[in-house]
């Protein structure tokens, strides 16, 4: 290649990276950057000369609720680390802090540079989501006006079924009361899709509260269990419970704890078929309290894996057993996890099971103000 045509795909590649409206920046192996087009200078308030050779870190500031994220959890790292493509979306809560101080939402796809099966760096692809976060919020403002609009109807359809059904403003022949119950089932899985809908909207809002308190784990999980038998009983599952005595009452939500046994133990008895095993265990790890939730169900498959905590998201091998459920279980989980300071992971095979891991700090969860609680 003659140093003509070098020179004019040089131009040419120029041309490209300035005309893009998203930020890219290249960094070599030692996290330095070696190149970024206009879009991220723009974004970032820094000109692409003045940004050649420093650190990655110095020049996009990553930050999660408005705190900076620690030079091991950066998206940038996991990418290297783990040899793939990863994307950052909306629902990651990321921003990015502009030289002026400006702090951004963002979306972002990394990916490792390979030279000869070596890592050599990454490329770094984002884009400004202010707009994108401004109509989700406005959605999800709406879904939470909705929903309080439908659930003051739906309480008095409920009492009013229940007053019916008890005969207490005159008997009932058994086709009335087969055509009442099939009535008050629907209004009850109404009444439970609105609670998640409005669970949902607290939550992507950051209006729910956290109210510590001294909370027996084991209590709390009985307690639901005791609810769950008679499903237990009807598909005849075995129940294998382990407690560690050594699992001291700790500052948690009551409430925020019992959505995290009821999501996590419904699931185990409702994707579990007749005459299998379900678990629960209660542990005490390091400065942690571990609870693990097992079944022997339909699995997850592995293509599925990936957005299983993400809203409205059901596997595509449960659908057809199973017609009930929302697919926001899973995201109120994670969220009420992670606000607590928590973490939940899971492992499962399709047709063998499922194990959920959620580790809650023993110095308890933080006290968070809110306009409502989660039902």
């Amino acid at each position: 290649m003659t140093e003509i045509e070098i020179r004019d795909r040089q131009e040419q590649l120029n041309a490209i990276l300035s005309s893009m409206a998203e930020g890219l920046i290249a960094i070599d192996n030692e996290r330095r950057i070696i190149l970024m087009n206009q879009a991220a200078g723009i974004l970032l308030r820094t000109a692409p000369p003045e940004a050649a050779g420093q650190e990655i870190k110095q020049i996009l500031a990553i930050y999660r609720d408005n705190q900076p994220l620690v030079y091991q959890d950066l998206p940038i790292e996991k990418a290297i680390a783990e040899r793939d493509i990863i994307s950052i979306g909306l629902l990651d809560n990321l921003s990015v802090k502009a030289k002026n101080g400006r702090l951004f939402p963002i979306a972002m796809t990394i990916a490792p540079l390979l030279a000869k099966g070596e890592i050599s760096g990454a490329i770094i692809l984002f884009r400004d989501i202010t707009k994108d976060r401004e109509i989700d919020q406005a959605k999800t403002e709406f879904v939470s006006l909705a929903s309080h609009q439908l659930k003051t109807p739906l309480s008095a359809i409920n009492w009013y079924s229940e007053m019916v059904l008890e005969e207490e403003v005159g008997p009932l022949n058994e086709k009335q009361k087969e055509y009442l119950k099939n009535l008050y089932d629907a209004n009850r899985r109404m009444v439970e899709l609105v609670n998640s809908l409005l669970n949902v909207s607290r939550i992507d809002l950051g209006a729910f509260a956290v109210e510590p308190s001294p909370t027996d784990f084991s209590a709390v999980a009985d307690e639901v269990l005791t609810e769950l038998k008679p499903q237990i009983d009807l598909k005849k599952l075995r129940l294998d419970k382990e407690y560690d005595k050594q699992v001291p009452s700790i500052n948690a939500d009551p409430k925020l704890l019992r959505i995290i046994f009821q999501n996590l133990l419904s699931n185990a008895v409702k994707y579990t078929a007749p005459n299998g095993v379900i678990g629960l265990a209660l542990k005490k790890e390091g400065d942690n309290i571990l609870i693990r939730v097992t079944d022997t169900g339909y699995g997850i498959p592995a293509a599925d894996q990936g957005k299983i905590f993400t809203k409205l998201f059901r596997a595509d091998n449960v659908r057809d057993k199973e017609a009930e459920g929302t697919g926001l279980g899973l995201y109120i989980v994670k969220a009420v996890v992670e606000a607590g300071g928590g973490r939940i992971w899971f492992d499962s095979l399709e047709g063998r099971g499922t194990s959920f891991f959620i580790t809650l700090p023993l110095a308890g969860m933080k006290k968070k103000a809110g306009t409502r609680g989660l039902t």
